[in-house]
């Protein structure tokens, strides 16, 4: 025991007891004990605190009544010392708790137990205190540092650059470290099974010994967090920055581990490009931003690789000499948030749609020249493999007069399937999925009306109608998602490691 136990008198207030508890708990070492034997007016409690194989110290407790320990209604000395049993490696204390109400028999009793106590233990600290030990004991272990040679570190998942997965752990909290002490890092949670993700926190000695300190889970959504750990006293670690509460696992740990697969399949750097058509009927206008922003969300939460998106917008040629046509628009070009593309969105549909007067067709035929242009840039080069997704109704002005629809051709003379045959000449991979209004056709959604071909080239890799539009299974035929299912127990860490 140090010799600061000493210096702690009768009555002395509760901050000198609490420190000299915290400082006397954190000089334990495996094997030894701490015991406090409290004398309260109602009970005697025997108070044991052992610190584990990772230096976590444990509390355990056992009371008695003071009948227990009375013979013919007097306190039994001998049965009294006999109970207080110390182990080889323990320390003793006696506390005197509780406030005193002046001429209580009970009161009188604790008294006379504690002084015999004293007696018999005449080298073992003694002190008076108002609160428990129970209330002294958890505000000192909230003061109780790290041990010197015990790391904290919470388990994660290390994908290398061939898209193996490693398990490997990710740094909290150093020796000696005290309560109260926080680190802040990044990590990415992947889509999990019905049990969550796991956030394990391991304690490691110098000998690189790992113990399991606690298990937390949570159905978290897949994105990237910036999390805040805090150690709340030895063995006790909250986490903040998620959007969940973490819960108690009681899984096995090696079931937990052995979930994690060999390797995560890694689609690569993909450009996400949703064009969106903004003219035509309220009704069709506003489900065509809630499917874009359903695609986006999805992308955002769930795509295996790294996404740059992209918005435009385009509405019809109106073929006025005075009225200009609204012209095709870039809202947003290979950004990697995708909440930009959100806000234009929100943007769109306070606008409401563009008016288009007569017009029976919209400018795709533009749109396809704007992407053409775009992504000659080097700044679309590095964004990824493109994908674009085409969300509206109407076909494409043609680039002369057409004379099976009698649609008015593009002002511009821009043609369509020269266009799409471009892109898909000169960006390899590029895939096409297309979003058009109306409810569904099992045979083929767009096989209505000859003006439909366009919408047929736009959909080459995907289409659907609105009404039945499933994000998921674009995002898996365009190669925005690995087709199977892939779970990851563990956060994982933001940072990509060689093989």
């Amino acid at each position: 025991m140090p010799g600061w136990w000493w210096t702690v008198p009768l009555d002395a207030d509760g901050e000198a007891i609490v420190s000299d508890l915290a400082g006397d708990i954190a000089h334990l070492t495996p094997g030894g004990a701490l015991m406090i034997v409290e004398f309260h007016a109602t009970k005697i409690t025997y108070w044991r605190v052992r610190p584990d194989s990772s230096g976590i110290p444990w509390i355990q407790d056992e009371s008695r009544t003071w009948d227990s320990l009375r013979i013919s209604n007097a306190l039994d000395e001998t049965a009294l010392t006999a109970s207080i049993r110390l182990d080889g490696g323990t320390t003793l204390v006696l506390a005197r708790t509780g406030a005193r109400i002046p001429g209580s028999a009970d009161d009188r009793d604790a008294d006379r137990a504690f002084d015999v106590a004293k007696a018999a233990f005449r080298h073992a600290p003694a002190f008076c205190s108002i609160p428990s030990i129970d209330d002294l004991l958890e505000d000192a272990m909230a003061r109780v540092p790290l041990p010197a040679s015990v790391w904290y570190e919470l388990v994660v998942l290390r994908r290398t650059s061939s898209g193996r997965i490693e398990v490997t752990s990710q740094q909290l909290f150093l020796p000696e470290e005290m309560p109260g002490a926080t680190r802040t890092f990044d990590i990415l949670c992947e889509t999990s099974d019905e049990n969550g993700t796991a956030f394990v926190v391991a304690a490691r000695n110098a000998a690189f010994e790992f113990r399991l300190l606690t298990m937390k889970s949570a159905r978290i959504p897949a994105g990237t967090y910036t999390v805040t750990a805090k150690l709340r006293r030895p063995g006790v670690v909250s986490f903040t920055g998620l959007p969940v509460k973490l819960r108690d696992d009681a899984r096995n740990w090696l079931d937990v581990v052995a979930a994690v697969p060999d390797r995560l399949d890694v689609v690569g750097p993909v450009h996400l490009i949703v064009a969106i058509e903004v003219c035509g009927l309220l009704g069709d206008f506003d489900t065509r931003i809630d499917r874009a922003k359903q695609l986006i969300e999805d992308v955002r939460g769930g795509t295996d690789g790294p996404v740059r998106f992209s918005l435009l917008s385009y509405a019809a040629h109106l073929h006025q000499r005075r009225t200009p046509d609204p012209p095709v628009r870039v809202l947003a070009w290979a950004e990697p948030d995708p909440r930009v593309l959100d806000r234009h969105l929100d943007g769109l549909r306070e606008r409401g749609p563009v008016d288009t007067g007569r017009a029976r067709a919209a400018q795709i035929e533009c749109m396809l020249e704007e992407l053409t242009r775009r992504l000659r840039t080097p700044e679309a080069a590095l964004a990824g493999r493109p994908v674009l997704v085409t969300i509206g109704g109407r076909p494409s002005f043609p680039h002369r007069i057409d004379p099976a629809t009698r649609i008015f051709p593009c002002p511009h003379n821009h043609d369509w399937r020269t266009l799409l045959l471009g892109l898909k000449e000169n960006h390899a991979g590029l895939a096409f999925a297309a979003v058009r209004d109306g409810a569904a056709n099992f045979d083929d959604p767009f096989a209505e009306d000859p003006a439909d071909e366009v919408w047929r080239h736009l959909g080459t890799d995907f289409r659907t109608r609105a009404a039945v539009f499933d994000p998921r299974r674009l995002a898996v035929d365009v190669g925005l998602r690995s087709p199977t299912a892939q779970y990851l127990p563990f956060p994982l860490t933001i940072s990509e490691g060689a093989d």
